[in-house]
């Protein structure tokens, strides 16, 4: 079989993962309620508002800075973002569990990092 064969066969196996299921599932429940679409989208308003910021150089001022921390607060306290936040997080997990067996087996599974160090960091010797 070939790499891109076999390439395309994880994809699939990922796409039919429980963990992106789980993921999928939790975002559309995430975007039909009305309260927790309204923080969603009130964080992606925010969010273009503080990039348009830093990238002019200015800082945020402390109402600023309160209305950000009001407004994780919020969505940490909204159970449907925290539980997309939850499953995207083990989505994520998974690609970097894959990530990690990838660079393992294309190092042949030499390298001098420890077990608690990063995913890729390339800084190390092979």
């Amino acid at each position: 079989m070939s790499i891109i064969a076999k390439a395309r066969e994880l994809g699939e196996e990922i796409a039919r993962s429980h963990e992106l299921a789980a993921m999928i599932q939790a975002q559309q429940a995430m975007l039909q309620d009305p309260a927790a679409k309204q923080i969603i989208d009130e964080f992606h308003q925010k969010q273009r508002f503080l990039q348009m910021i830093q990238t002019q150089g200015l800082e945020l001022t402390e109402s600023q800075k309160a209305d950000v921390e009001d407004l994780e607060k919020r969505m940490m306290d909204n159970p449907l973002i925290t539980e997309f936040f939850r499953a995207q997080h083990n989505f994520e997990q998974l690609l970097e569990e894959i990530n990690q067996i990838i660079s393992d087996a294309i190092s042949g599974g030499q390298h001098s990092c420890s077990d608690e160090s990063c995913s890729c960091c390339c800084g190390c010797e092979f």
